[in-house]
């Protein structure tokens, strides 16, 4: 009799986590949707860039066979960096210093977005990140896209910048400036994003200002100004 009420039980419990995946499986439907709609809204200009708009998600459908824990750990990444179950080689990865300790620079886009979900998660972390990954190997993992969501996590981040560093920031813009969807990746911007989007460039404005001998640089960031605030 004992067995048979522990059965239930285990059932029950079951039971319960299947109801709150398959309502997570219909968030994430709902999600989808919406963000069809916002394309459509946009006018993305030919089905080949909405495709990419799709691909650029990263997002994987729930297959029928997937099991509650895969399920449950999906949900937790809404850029879903693991879609393409490679494994981590710790051997590959580069490391450096962050405020939070010993942290793997990134090998892909993949990499960098896990580490930064997981564990750069306030402004001055992810600046110093950003510092230590380098704008010449941030041009490499982001050459095909800056992962959806992900632009305006990376600009509020360069937004507190020291004045010493400016020209690595400067350099950070225009490696993303490099990847291919770039523009798509603006179109995605929310209004508070590209509030500080123009905020970023403010400061940079302000700083070159102050040195008499950046005209090169504030060129440069004249550019930049034009190609992040078009939208």
């Amino acid at each position: 009799m004992a067995s048979h009420d522990t059965d239930r039980l285990d059932f029950n419990k079951l039971q319960k986590e299947l109801d709150a995946a398959v309502e997570k499986d219909a968030k994430y439907w709902r999600e989808n949707d919406a963000k069809i709609r916002a394309v459509s809204e946009q006018k993305v200009a030919s089905y080949d860039e909405f495709k990419d708009l799709v691909a650029a998600s990263h997002l994987k459908p729930l297959n029928k066979g997937d099991r509650l824990d895969n399920i449950n750990e999906f949900s937790k990444h809404p850029w879903n960096p693991a879609a393409s179950g490679a494994k981590q080689n710790s051997d590959v990865s580069k490391t450096s210093q962050t405020r939070q300790g010993e942290v793997k620079v990134p090998k892909n886009s993949q990499e960098f977005a896990k580490e930064w979900q997981r564990n750069i998660k306030t402004p001055q972390q992810r600046y110093t990140y950003l510092l230590n990954c380098g704008s010449a190997h941030l041009a490499q993992i982001f050459r095909t896209e800056v992962s959806f969501g992900l632009l305006g996590d990376i600009l509020a981040a360069l937004v507190i910048f020291e004045k010493e560093n400016i020209k690595t920031v400067v350099d950070i813009l225009l490696s993303l400036k490099q990847s291919n969807r770039f523009v798509l990746s603006l179109q995605f911007l929310s209004k508070k994003e590209k509030d500080v989007c123009a905020q970023l460039f403010d400061k940079l404005s302000e700083v070159i200002e102050e040195d008499g001998n950046a005209a090169e640089l504030r060129e440069t960031v004249s550019g930049l100004r034009a190609d992040y605030l078009t939208s």
